[in-house]
């Protein structure tokens, strides 16, 4: 009898041991930051909040966005906060209910006391233009390939290459990121061009498609039912505001 409790005590854990769920963040200041190498922001709270919910837990990882898609098509993570909806990642990535939507205007940097020297979509015929390479910024733009496009893996390899001349413009879809950047490496010879495209975008968290269509289809709807249910109870807006950021607009 001993030897049969013995064996159901060490069992119990296993039978319920939480399910983990890789996920990467970068840096998308205020929504999600490294602070001291740990992950912060309001991004970060509503996906662990979420996770809790359905007995998972988030194990996160920090990674230029780039690589983090790659790993969503092989099944290497699991979840990615802010993924821009696009009909080609559809194929790669299962859309977990939006948390709201934001102005995102795409703006575009310029050094110092150049800001008409792009006041229109044409103006950027001719110039090199540094984007960050898997990033999607707006229809008209990314499928354009008479523009002279210089691809780089992060903000932070875009300011240095802006910094060194070797860019005539900047593409930015997260002012806030790329000043921080720029903030790193002391560098404030640049301003915002009078152009710049509105729009407004839905915030995602992606999902391993590879997953959904495998194993993990009915954690990541209840994920998703948790994220939904955490909109409209009003929480989501509310982790926002403890962070000090206007949260994202939810439909009526």
């Amino acid at each position: 009898m001993k030897y049969l409790l013995l064996l159901s005590v060490l069992f119990l854990p296993l039978c319920h041991a939480e399910q983990v769920l890789r996920a990467d963040y970068r840096e998308r200041p205020p929504e999600m930051q490294a602070l001291d190498s740990l992950p912060v922001g309001p991004l970060i709270e509503v996906l662990d909040t979420a996770a809790q919910r359905v007995g998972a837990r988030i194990e996160w990882r920090y990674a230029p966005f780039v690589r983090s898609l790659e790993d969503l098509k092989s099944g290497r993570v699991d979840l990615v906060p802010r993924v821009l909806f696009t009909a080609e990642r559809m194929d790669y990535v299962h859309f977990l209910p939006s948390i709201g939507t934001q102005r995102k205007s795409i703006r575009f940097i310029v050094k110092a006391g150049q800001q008409a020297s792009l006041r229109s979509y044409a103006d950027l015929q001719g110039k090199v233009i540094g984007v960050k390479r898997g990033t999607a910024y707006f229809d008209q733009f990314d499928g354009d390939n008479s523009l002279q496009k210089s691809l780089a893996t992060d903000d932070y390899l875009l300011a240095g290459m802006f910094r060194a001349g070797r860019l005539d413009v900047m593409v930015v879809l997260d002012a806030e990121a790329i000043e921080a950047q720029f903030h790193k490496i002391g560098f404030s010879d640049y301003s915002y061009a009078e152009y710049q495209y509105e729009q407004s975008v839905g915030n995602y968290y992606g999902a391993s498609m590879r997953h959904y269509l495998g194993d993990k289809a009915a954690l990541y709807e209840q994920l998703g039912q948790a994220l939904r249910d955490m909109r409209e109870s009003g929480e989501i807006a509310r982790i926002y505001h403890r962070y000090g950021v206007a949260p994202p607009e939810t439909e009526e």
